[in-house]
């Protein structure tokens, strides 16, 4: 579920409505709701979730709604699993939300811009649609944005709202050399792959087991082997300056 409560931040709606559910093999519903009243937004707390994510303002004493404000510590219960508040302090309201049952979440610690929420936004709803948990996918997020540091993972941060398509998440971190390019690959781990699992890239004449999770080596490999190797699944891309690409959306000129 999307609850958008701030106008200003319609742009965010529209980007993670496109990411979330996005799998073409791994559909899911997608509910998205907008200046929610207080008991209209309690009807969506309550109401079984396995992922929502507010996009509006919050304060100490509740999320601000088009009547008034709801404190989660008055209800009496939630049917949300997990959450991702992206919203101007938020942390309180976060912490409300595991004490009444929800799994896990992300949080802000103080105010945040609206340009850089949105880009946070973005990312890391791309990240969960992928299959990474909420922990690894904040931590890879945060080097996006320069209020990176203001969002924080409370209760599970291991909680996953949907598998990734080789079962271990992975991050790419690609640098050019003379003869193509030096790739590192880092896997994170997830309850249905945790640390110990086996992981080997679908690469030619790389035909190793590694253990997961964190790095597992560098490969060197030419252009039409990364090619192909970018093409199999749409993972995270980083590049010498940091800068994060898809790898099904990015051309190796970008790389360079």
């Amino acid at each position: 579920t999307i609850v958008l409560n701030d106008i200003r931040m319609d742009e965010e709606r529209d980007l993670v409505d496109a990411a979330y559910g996005s799998r073409e093999h791994l559909p899911f519903d997608v509910t998205i709701c907008r200046d929610l009243t207080v008991e209209e937004l309690k009807e969506q707390l309550t109401r079984d979730c396995n992922f929502f994510h507010y996009i509006g303002h919050t304060e100490l004493d509740g999320f601000e709604c088009t009547d008034g404000k709801l404190d989660v510590a008055d209800l009496d219960h939630i049917g949300v699993d997990a959450f991702f508040l992206n919203a101007c302090s938020s942390y309180h309201q976060g912490l409300e939300l595991i004490k009444a049952g929800a799994i896990g979440g992300i949080v802000t610690l103080t105010d945040i811009i609206n340009t850089e929420a949105v880009r946070m936004g973005e990312c890391i709803a791309r990240l969960l649609n992928s299959g990474f948990p909420l922990q690894a996918a904040l931590t890879i997020a945060r080097d996006q944005s320069i209020l990176g540091g203001q969002y924080i993972v409370v209760g599970d941060g291991g909680t996953i709202l949907t598998q990734a398509e080789s079962r271990t998440p992975n991050l790419l971190e690609v640098t050019p050399c003379d003869d193509g390019f030096t790739l590192n690959i880092m896997t994170f781990p997830t309850d249905t792959a945790g640390l110990g699992s086996i992981y080997t890239p679908w690469i030619e004449d790389i035909n190793e087991y590694f253990l997961t999770s964190g790095y597992l080596d560098t490969f060197e490999v030419d252009n039409d082997s990364l090619q192909e190797f970018l093409e199999l699944e749409d993972v995270p891309v980083r590049d010498t300056s940091g800068d994060l690409f898809w790898s099904q959306s990015v051309s190796l000129s970008d790389l360079r």
